[in-house]
């Protein structure tokens, strides 16, 4: 795609595309195809959306704001590392590892540059 498109993301998020190919020469390096797929799941997709605003957050936290069971979490969460959305560091206890969205990606808060599309979270009340 030559043309940088505008399409509506899901529950109201807009993404940018610049690019359908493989990982960007200069960009953040990631597969387009594999972010897309770990971005593709709905429950992944709400996870995403919570730590746009720059927050860290342990499998267990997530797990319970998504009241979901820590296992599944925990599974999402390490699939989303491996495909490039998302990182991880150790807290400060060693058992304790906290996910967010790498300075790299993460311009602001609410906006992911992903290196071939930029998502903008809507903003959220309150």
């Amino acid at each position: 795609m030559s043309d940088p498109a505008t399409p509506p993301g899901p529950e109201g998020a807009v993404t940018t595309v610049t690019q359908s190919a493989a990982p960007v020469p200069g960009g953040k390096g990631l597969d387009p195809a594999k972010a897309f797929a770990a971005l593709g799941n709905p429950l992944r997709w709400s996870i995403y959306q919570m730590l746009a605003d720059g927050r860290a957050m342990s499998a267990s936290e997530v797990a319970v704001v998504v009241k979901r069971d820590f296992d599944g979490v925990s599974k999402h969460l390490r699939l989303m590392r491996s495909a490039g959305v998302l990182a991880s560091k150790r807290g400060e206890d060693r058992r304790l590892e906290l996910y967010y969205i790498p300075e790299t990606i993460r311009r602001a808060d609410g906006v992911a540059d992903l290196g071939f599309c930029v998502i903008r979270f809507p903003q959220r009340a309150g």
